[in-house]
């Protein structure tokens, strides 16, 4: 059984409190990971995913996978190479070595990684993920992609 709780306020430090002790009871060997910061939220999920419509509707990249597939490896990976040393082990040791467009193919769909692909995004914490959502911003905003309305903020 896994079980995971955010701790965001002293009513839920007591109820992760007592439910690591009743675990702990019951099964007598607990298993504790514990990591400052908040995960990432199903808005930004669909934040995500609406750029990634907008980016194929606006650009010659493809459809919206294709779009989701570049900019996994073209920000999240380098997002995670820099900031997560293990990531980058793996990186280096499995993927470094193919060309642009098996990278390109990893991170969708496919038999080795499922549906979602590589892990990429699925790694980020919230802060991560910030920084993913500026990086395409900027990026496609230079190439006359218009986000303002998903970020809600007027057309200039």
């Amino acid at each position: 059984m896994t079980d995971k709780i955010s701790v965001n306020s002293s009513t839920k430090l007591s109820e992760a409190i007592t439910r690591l002790t009743a675990m702990f009871r019951e099964k007598k060997y607990v298993v504790v990971s514990l990591r400052p910061g908040k995960d990432r939220t199903l808005d930004q999920n669909a934040l995500w995913f609406a750029f990634y419509q907008r980016i194929a509707q606006m650009t010659q990249i493809g459809d919206v996978e294709d779009a989701r597939r570049y900019c996994k490896l073209h920000f999240g990976v380098s997002i995670l190479n820099a900031e997560d040393e293990d990531f980058r082990n793996a990186w280096f040791r499995t993927m470094k070595h193919l060309s642009y467009a098996e990278k390109l193919d990893l991170m969708g769909d496919c038999k080795l990684f499922g549906t979602d692909g590589f892990p990429v995004t699925r790694l980020f914490n919230r802060a991560q993920g910030v920084a993913y959502t500026d990086r395409i911003v900027a990026d496609f905003t230079a190439k006359g992609v218009f986000f303002g309305d998903l970020l809600g903020e007027e057309a200039a």
